[in-house]
Order: C-alpha cells, then sequence, then structure tokens
C-alpha cells in the first residue's frame, strides 16, 4: 500500500469511500495505460500536497469490476470524487494538478 493513495479493496468501498468523514477522490486505472500512470503521478503528487484533508484512492477497472460497473466506468483512467457518500465530480483521462485542483474545489463546493 502506498502512503498517499490507498489500493481499494471491493467489500472495503462503503466503509473506506462512501462512509469517508473526508473527501474521497477515486481514481478508477486499468494496467497498461500510459495515461492512467501519468495521471497516478500527478495524483500521488496532489495527496502529498493536500495531505489528510482528502482521501486518495485507486481501483483497478478489472480487479474492481463491480464497481466499475456500478459507476459506469467505461474508460480509464476515470476519476470521481465522493463527499459524505455522492459524486460530486468527475473527470475521465489525463488533466493537469490544475485542473484536478479546479475540479475538485468545484466538488468541494
Amino acid at each position: 500500500m502506498e502512503q498517499w493513495l490507498t489500493e481499494i479493496r471491493p467489500h472495503r468501498f462503503e466503509t473506506d469511500v462512501l462512509k469517508c468523514p473526508k473527501p474521497a477522490l477515486v481514481v478508477f486505472l486499468k494496467r497498461g495505460i500510459a495515461s492512467g500512470d501519468m495521471l497516478l503521478s500527478v495524483l500521488r503528487r496532489l495527496a502529498r500536497e493536500s495531505g489528510p484533508e482528502i482521501c486518495y484512492f485507486k481501483a483497478d477497472v478489472d480487479g474492481c469490476a463491480d464497481l466499475a460497473a456500478r459507476y459506469r466506468i467505461e474508460k480509464a483512467p476515470t476519476t470521481l470524487l465522493f463527499v459524505k457518500g455522492k459524486i460530486t465530480a468527475h473527470f475521465v483521462g489525463m488533466m493537469s494538478a490544475q485542473k484536478i485542483r479546479e475540479i475538485v474545489g468545484a466538488g468541494l463546493g
């Protein structure tokens, strides 16, 4: 497990993400997709910068197929921001750190 990005375990999703007392940013990835690796690098940096204000998670689309289906993840990477168990922002593909900050800021409302 990484210090800044926690690997999602499907059986822990409700507890770790939906019931998280802080905003939870979840990135759905597929192994071997370059844009996913680049996005992961950006998210690691953002996680270190934001500290404990936001919980960061990563989920392998193949390993979390039920979650991917539930949230209609059609492309990887797809990132969802959950606040109090509700999706408040999402984006597909690679984005800059600044754009992610803007999306997260808007999602936090």
